[in-house]
């Protein structure tokens, strides 16, 4: 998260739980509180982030005085109402979705807002069959206690609920001023329409004065919309149609004239192909969206020459297939999605949904508890070479499960006839690609070879990890397996001579075994320290199955 947007959050945070007990907390969000101090005595304050959190902490509380107190007085149908109101009160809390104070800069009451959300007490009565009553408190005085409400009907309905008129006076609260959470929440455009025109000033993290506006008629946006930083700086332009996005939206870098991203609506769904563009104007990121649903999603790395191109298999995992510029298939296979930030696998995008605050995958700054425990060297005490890389990562990641399928890139420039060379380098060339990544997970050991005369691979990962690898070639096949130890991971340095270009952590091999086609042991099985240095080894010239040795025959 960015600095300035955590300190904002944090202060936003701070504004709703500064106090030490949970009484003072409340207090603030219905006075009444105080009339109640007995059940809230001892209390600590609640972590709080957001309004919806301050509503339900206090519904929860309101649902214990509820709980608690005497009901005896009380008819059998009061007594039924009660029990039964109760529980709709609970349900309300649960769902989450409270009244917006769009109007007035301070915590007031809202008896319902401009998206026909209910407070507490309205929501009850609409429960009730009141609703008329609620609407007609609401076009009164929106935004007043239950005690200044002047409703003919009010007190009979409160007789009827089973409830106390203190109670009700409890069960209301105060909302606090929409604006504050435009930053924090997704989509908030939905400025009130009142004049055929709208705009709204308000001071974003970095003390800028954002600016909205928007033309609308009868309480609906219909028109134009803008969000901008100055008067010639757009954020984010685009349309509405009676209250609903429509068209295509753009949004631009801050501070710049150069366009971050465009997306296309319909009826307020995502509909046609969502573009991203780097600072340099080239694409990087389309996701074709269908009636709001992403269907696929390519990633387009200028630098490697590649497109990832993603389709959702389910919540959790994309079916990938990488394409190179040519358009040829090198590999295809399974990702899990690894959610650091509880976004969707189509929103790894530099700027967030629309209207909001940035959090980009540079920005996401190195937390104390992140990064890997790894032994640097065999040359130094083990408790002085222990140290901790910090952690660095996109809003969401893609780890390899399941089996993935390698193809040869044979638009790779032949290795020329007669020049010495490795067989590292030439298995690289040959899938220039992802066979760098690949030996250097598995071949950077003395004991294994990876042939450059595959024509294709078929590597199974578990958690980005691969536990087998099959190479495919015309005269032969490998199968070798892999396990790893489980606390280490070797600290990979990449350049030549002095000169280091990368640096990266890999899983510490701690066994590798090489198998015949029906999965028997033969060849060499060789075991290693976390630093990559062989242990044991062991070669086996007539196939040896493994439940053998697990049953102790050999």
């Amino acid at each position: 998260m960015r600095p300035c947007l955590l300190a904002f959050a944090l202060l936003l945070a701070a504004s709703h739980s500064h106090a030490t007990n949970l009484l003072d907390q409340l207090r603030a969000f219905n006075p009444y509180w105080a009339d109640h101090a007995d059940h809230l005595t001892g209390k600590p304050a609640k972590p709080i982030s957001n309004d919806v959190d301050y509503v339900q902490a206090h519904l929860a509380e309101v649902l214990g005085v509820l709980s608690q107190a005497p009901t005896s007085q009380l008819s059998a149908g009061q007594l039924r109402s009660r029990q039964e109101l109760t529980a709709v009160l609970a349900d309300y809390a649960s769902q989450g979705r409270f009244p917006i104070n769009y109007y007035r800069q301070e915590r007031i009451p809202v008896f319902i807002d401009e998206h026909d959300t209910y407070c507490a007490v309205g929501y009850l009565m609409r429960h009730t069959g009141e609703a008329a009553m609620a609407r007609r408190i609401a076009a009164a005085n929106n935004y007043a206690w239950v005690r200044e409400i002047e409703e003919p009907g009010l007190g009979a309905w409160q007789q009827a609920s089973g409830f106390s008129l203190e109670e009700l006076k409890l069960i209301q609260g105060a909302y606090d001023y929409y604006m504050p959470d435009a930053f924090l929440l997704p989509n908030k455009y939905e400025v009130p329409q009142k004049p055929e025109r709208v705009v709204r000033y308000f001071e974003g993290p970095d003390k800028d004065k954002v600016w909205c506006s928007g033309e609308g008629t009868l309480n609906e946006l219909h028109g134009q919309w803008i969000q901008n930083y100055s008067s010639t700086l757009p954020w984010i332009v685009g349309y509405f149609e009676h209250g609903k996005r429509s068209g295509r939206w753009k949004e631009y870098y801050k501070g710049t004239d150069k366009l971050c991203r465009t997306e296309h609506w319909r009826d307020d769904k995502l509909n046609g192909i969502r573009t991203r563009y780097d600072r340099d104007g080239r694409v990087i990121e389309t996701i074709l969206f269908k009636n709001g649903q992403a269907v696929t999603k390519t990633n387009i790395d200028h630098e490697k020459a590649l497109r990832h191109v993603r389709t959702p298999l389910d919540s959790a995992t994309v079916y990938t297939e990488v394409f190179t510029e040519e358009g040829s298939l090198i590999a295809a296979g399974k990702e899990r999605i690894h959610n650091l930030e509880g976004l969707q696998w189509f929103q790894n995008i530099e700027l967030t949904a629309l209207n909001t605050f940035a959090i980009t995958a540079r920005d996401g700054a190195p937390r104390p508890e992140e990064g890997v425990f790894v032994r640097q060297s065999r040359f130094f005490p083990f408790e002085q070479s222990m140290q901790q890389i910090p952690g660095s990562h996109a809003l969401v990641q893609y780890r390899k499960e399941g089996a993935w399928i390698y193809y040869k890139d044979y638009l790779s420039t032949p290795w020329p006839a007669g020049t010495a060379a490795s067989a590292e380098q030439r298995f690289s060339n040959g899938y220039k690609h992802f066979g760098p990544e690949l030996h250097a997970r598995m071949a950077r050991y003395d004991h294994l070879e990876i042939r450059a005369s595959y024509d294709s691979m078929r590597v199974v990962y578990t958690d980005d990890r691969p536990v087998d690898f099959f190479g495919y070639a015309t005269d032969k096949q490998d199968h070798l397996q892999f396990t790893y130890h489980p606390s280490f991971q070797r600290l990979v340095m990449h350049g030549r001579g002095r000169r280091w270009s990368a640096m990266e952590l890999t899983p510490a091999i701690k066994q590798i075994t090489r198998l015949d086609p029906q999965g028997q042991l033969i060849g060499v099985r060789v075991d290693y320290d976390p630093e990559g240095t062989a242990t044991r080894e062991e070669r086996f010239l007539v196939p040896y199955k493994r439940e053998e040795e697990l049953l102790g025959v050999r």
